[in-house]
């Protein structure tokens, strides 16, 4: 491909500055640069009069105008002969090529200095040859002798043809510009994919650290920021351009002194080719930068903040139902202005299914969410509280609180910011029992007895590994697993106790009921139940067949004599009875007999 020559004093003193950097990058490459130093009197005059000088400011002056158009117009050429000298046909970093062409005229056409176009230039032949591991140059010559340089570049050309590499790494995706905060973390995501033909392997891709805000804007943290990626697939592979993409992950925390702007971020990669070569390249990617002091790229005061650094609550776990005190601690990030004025709005999240069945899940307790600050210093904190009530029917979760803030600065400008907080709530776990039934409830040692009852969940959160165990030295076994338990559910408690020792008390058993919460912390309750235990019966007098049937006879025997002793008293009830009414008639019956025989001596006599 034919070189284009260009030209011209200007873009010579220019380049001249960009020699260093191009040999760099193509070594070989040769950069003829000329200049010419204007006119300030006769040859060999050495003396300069004022009114000579007075006489040609204008002159100058506009030499000097026409000098800086003729350096931005060169500048552009040279940039427009990157494109042709090193650009082949379909070449997929074509994009990529004109995006920092396009910015690089933009800039140039609004600069107002000299000096400030060869630094553009400069800047962006630095980045369009980090686009390639090969890079041809133009050739820059003086015009001195146009056919002789034609001639001579013939043959160069000849023997040093464009190639288009087989391994071409870029940024890929359609990534969102992350947004980073002063003071805060982000997470920044470099995609990165191979464009070329074959695979790429044992990348390892380090971001270009920076004392300077302006080129690395994040807190210095670690000595290693360093990521590997195994490969990156070619185009050869058939696979899209979504599958072979990679994707690397850094999480930095913004510094606290940054401005406010877009910043670009440099990544140098090494990596080896697909005949083992190691390669190096660089990636950039933008962010953009929110500060909280100093001033932004576009030359204006960054925008204060208020932010919240924490929290905490009083008590410290807060219960559905309760009412708990909400501390907060704010902080002015500015280092430049104080704030006032200070109207925080809290609002709680809203729970419901419908507009009739919401509800707020933080209620403040004396009628108003509002809390008013009167002012924050310069880079000052201030403590805020505020009392609330948390539903009584919340699930266990955390709830979000958010905090509107509005302040104003030491102009009396007003400013906006929303931030929120996490509270955690806990349900009260609930716990009931049925009347245990023990049966029977008197044993003697090496005898079973049955235990039954249910186990009620009563509060709005799930029991977890839910079991049963009795406590008792006088008993073995007793244990049931019921496992989990829904808000409202029912577990069955079905076990048996075998008697170990005679009781020497009353009998009281332990039945211990232990479950863990939502959180993973273990509870235990506990219930008492009564069960007897006695010493098993004597076999002294055989074996306990025989005790059994001697018992049964002595029983039968002395129920028999029972009712012969029952028969013969009330016998001699009536014997008695009998005899004590006979007499009494034998009596009456005498009596009336003598009373007949007076009558009868009576009628004699007469």
């Amino acid at each position: 491909m034919k070189r284009r020559v260009v030209k011209g004093m200007a873009l010579a003193l220019c380049l001249t500055v960009l020699a260093p950097a191009v040999s760099m990058v193509a070594p070989g490459a040769q950069m003829v640069v000329s200049a010419e130093e204007p006119s300030t009197g006769q040859p060999g005059d050495n003396t300069t009069g004022g009114d000579n000088n007075n006489n040609n400011n204008n002159s100058n002056q506009q030499t000097t105008e026409k000098s800086l158009d003729t350096i931005k117009k060169e500048a552009k050429d040279t940039l427009n002969d990157w494109k042709i000298n090193n650009l082949v046909e379909n070449d997929p970093r074509v994009e990529q090529v004109d995006k920092i062409i396009a910015e690089a005229n933009d800039k140039i056409d609004k600069l107002s200095s000299s000096t400030g176009v060869e630094d553009c230039l400069k800047k962006a032949i630095v980045d369009l040859n980090a686009l390639s591991t090969i890079i041809n140059p133009p050739i820059i010559d003086d015009g001195s002798d146009d056919d002789n340089s034609d001639d001579d570049n013939t043959d160069d050309e000849e023997e040093d043809p464009t190639v288009t590499p087989d391994h071409f790494l870029m940024v890929g995706g359609d990534w969102v510009t992350p947004v980073a905060n002063a003071g805060q973390s982000v997470n920044i995501v470099l995609p990165v994919v191979n464009m070329g033909k074959t695979m790429v392997t044992n990348a390892v891709v380090t971001p270009v650290l920076s004392t300077d805000t302006s080129a690395w804007p994040f807190e210095i943290t670690s000595s290693n920021y360093s990521q590997a990626i195994a490969d990156l697939p070619g185009t050869d592979t058939g696979m899209s351009d979504m599958d072979r993409r990679r994707e690397l992950t850094w999480t930095l925390k913004t510094r606290d002194d940054v401005g406010t702007g877009y910043q670009k971020l440099s990544f140098g990669v090494r990596y080896r080719d697909s005949d083992g070569n190691n390669q190096t390249t660089t990636l950039d990617t933008y962010i953009q930068i929110k500060g909280s002091g100093g001033v932004g790229a576009d030359g204006k005061a960054s925008v204060p903040r208020v932010i919240v650094t924490g929290f905490e609550t009083n008590p410290e776990t807060v219960h559905a139902g309760e009412s708990f005190m909400l501390t907060l601690h704010l902080k002015n990030t500015s280092k430049l202005t104080s704030l006032k004025n200070i109207v925080c709005e809290m609002t709680a999240a809203v729970e419901g299914k419908d507009d009739e069945t919401t509800y707020a899940a933080f209620l403040p307790t004396a009628g108003s969410s509002t809390v008013f600050v009167d002012q924050i210093a310069k880079d000052g904190t201030k403590d805020i509280q505020i009392e609330l009530e948390a539903k009584a029917d919340l699930s266990q979760k955390p709830y979000a609180l958010d905090v509107s803030m509005t302040y104003e600065d030491e102009k009396v400008n007003s400013y906006t910011n929303t931030t929120s907080v996490s509270i955690p709530v806990k349900q009260e776990a609930r716990i009931d029992l049925s009347q245990p039934e023990v049966m029977p409830q008197n044993i003697s040692v090496g005898s079973e007895a049955n235990i039954m009852f249910s186990v009620y969940n009563m509060g709005k959160t799930k029991l977890y590994n839910v079991q049963v165990k009795t406590e008792s030295e006088y008993l073995s076994g007793g244990s049931a697993f019921v496992g989990n338990l829904d808000s409202g559910a029912t577990g069955s408690v079905d076990m048996y106790v075998t008697g170990q020792a005679a009781t020497a008390d009353d009998g009281t058993v332990k039945l211990l009921i232990s479950y863990e919460d939502e959180a993973g912390e273990a509870q235990v309750i506990e219930k008492t139940i009564n069960l007897i235990v006695s010493e098993a019966a004597s076999d002294d007098l055989g074996t306990g067949d025989f005790i059994e049937e001697d018992m049964e006879y002595e029983e039968e025997g002395n129920s028999i004599s029972g009712y012969i002793i029952a028969a013969v008293g009330i016998l001699a009830i009536v014997v008695i009875v009998v005899v004590i009414i006979r007499k009494k008639k034998k009596k009456k019956a005498q009596l009336l007999l003598e009373d007949e025989f007076l009558d009868d001596e009576e009628n004699d006599d007469n």
